[in-house]
């Protein structure tokens, strides 16, 4: 049976009846309250009035006004975290002073859904007082000026300024620190990365990778191998600490500078790799998450019968050419937990085979057979969270069966998107023999009725039971 309903911890119960007191105090457009408010919250800790924050500025069906005045009132110089949400224009300009005025004390800072790129001094002004920021995140937001202000802080670690920004290539060449370890910039598939200048890409991104010496994660850049490549070029005797990274169309010069520059990697993505590429990867000894695109499948088996022991993740994109057996995948890489494709060409063939360490799989698009659903099923008794984004033939029979022969006793999480011949027979069936089911998701894709739904939502209710069902328009 699914199980039982956790009893809400008093914490979060407390803070949900206050949250909802704050929101009623502050709800009066003439601000009568705040005074009342603000002095009956003097002695909280910091830490309550940041639990308090993250439920209210969470609460998007929230009135914006309400939610900016809970932020005048809570967000006090020993608060550490902030993360404004969404709001509309007119509170920009606001929030950013606000911030300013009472957020020296911040070390995580997230404006995502605040769009402060149209008041750069102001943006400049906020980061220069936050001394001890730790975390920044303004996509789409920096310009030369802040990325100045950005210099100031000597204790940044995470940097977000990715997406179509409005700095040059001057202004990113300043950007020096011995404490950041993790960037965000550029966009995700383009090779330059300030938006007026032409080859404002690889040269830049070298030039990060050597003012940046104890960086760990370049993000969101599609190209870092190039720039690795043009770095290893002009000194060939540098070592970057990078444990992540991204590159597109890698050739084997390219794979040579970053086994060369990059030891440590232990988190790789390949999108197009040339011929020879992969099975350069074995010499990365601490990689333990990679994700190909567009990979040559028979290439990459011959790196896994080198080194798929020490793979923890696998994420394989685009190429139904040739089929990947699973079978394999289990032989190859026996300590593999999460195992993500998307539109792959899926088969097994060795029944006898066993994902002895899988957890986590994910098949979106992919031609994949029935047979090969049960196989995951019958072959992972640890699996966590199956999500299969393809159509499936599985009748509430075929369930039966599969229950028979496997106890699921780890299931926590099923997603079907088209299997329409499941009924609510099935959410029943799974209900009462898996153990610590508490999701079945994208039920609409099912032969669900809304009725169907409500009814086993009420059973779910009925009998404290921790299971969600989601039909994919709830989400």
């Amino acid at each position: 049976m699914s199980p039982r309903t956790l009893v809400t911890s008093l914490k979060l119960l407390c803070l949900k009846i206050i949250s909802n007191k704050l929101i009623y105090a502050l709800s009066d457009d003439e601000g009568k309250n705040y005074e009342i408010v603000s002095n009956y919250l003097t002695p909280t800790t910091f830490e309550v009035l940041q639990d308090l924050l993250k439920i209210i500025l969470d609460s998007v069906n929230l009135d914006a006004s309400i939610r900016f005045s809970c932020i005048e009132i809570l967000l006090r110089e020993d608060v550490r975290k902030l993360d404004t949400g969404m709001f509309p224009q007119f509170y920009y300009d606001k929030i950013l002073r606000v911030i300013t005025e009472r957020g020296q004390g911040l070390q995580h800072l997230n404006l995502k859904g605040v769009w402060v790129r149209d008041f750069p001094d102001l943006l400049s002004q906020l980061v220069r007082s936050l001394k001890g920021l730790k975390s920044l995140f303004i996509p789409h937001m920096a310009n030369d000026d802040v990325i100045e202000a950005i210099l100031t802080l000597e204790h940044l670690r995470v940097l977000d300024i990715s997406g179509e920004a409005c700095f040059t290539g001057d202004g990113v060449k300043h950007l020096k620190s011995n404490t950041l370890q993790m960037l965000s910039i550029g966009y995700f598939g383009k090779l330059n990365i300030c938006e007026t200048e032409e080859n404002s890409g690889i040269q830049l991104i070298s030039h990060l990778l050597k003012n940046l010496p104890n960086l760990i994660s370049l993000r969101t850049y599609s190209y870092t191998g190039r720039a690795v490549s043009l770095l290893h070029s002009e000194f060939p005797d540098y070592k970057t600490n990078l444990k992540y990274l991204h590159d597109t169309g890698t050739s084997k010069g390219i794979m040579e500078s970053m086994l060369n520059l990059c030891p440590d990697l232990e988190n790789l993505h390949l999108d197009g790799a040339e011929c020879g590429v992969l099975e350069k990867l074995g010499k990365l000894r601490k990689l333990n998450t990679l994700k190909l695109t567009k990979c040559d499948v028979v290439e990459f088996l011959t790196f896994l019968r080198q080194s798929g022991s020490q793979l923890h993740t696998l994420k394989l994109n685009h190429n139904k050419n040739t089929s990947l057996d699973l079978s394999e995948i289990c032989l190859l890489a026996p300590n593999l937990q999460t195992l993500e494709c998307y539109h792959m060409k899926l088969t097994h063939t060795n029944l006898d085979t066993y994902f002895m360490s899988l957890v986590n799989v994910e098949f979106s698009y992919c031609e994949v057979s029935d047979d090969v659903i049960r196989f995951v099923f019958t072959n992972s008794p640890f699996l966590r969270k199956i999500s299969v984004g393809s159509v499936i033939k599985m009748t509430d029979g075929d369930m039966f069966r599969l229950c028979a022969e496997c106890d699921l006793i780890n299931l926590e999480e099923l997603w079907f998107s088209c299997a329409m011949w499941l009924t609510s027979t099935t959410v029943e069936l799974l209900m009462g023999h898996c153990p610590k089911l508490k999701v079945i998701g994208h039920m609409d894709g099912w032969d669900v009725s809304q009725e169907d739904i409500d009814y086993l939502r009420a059973v779910v209710i009925c009998t404290n039971t921790d299971l969600t069902l989601f039909p994919a328009n709830d989400l």
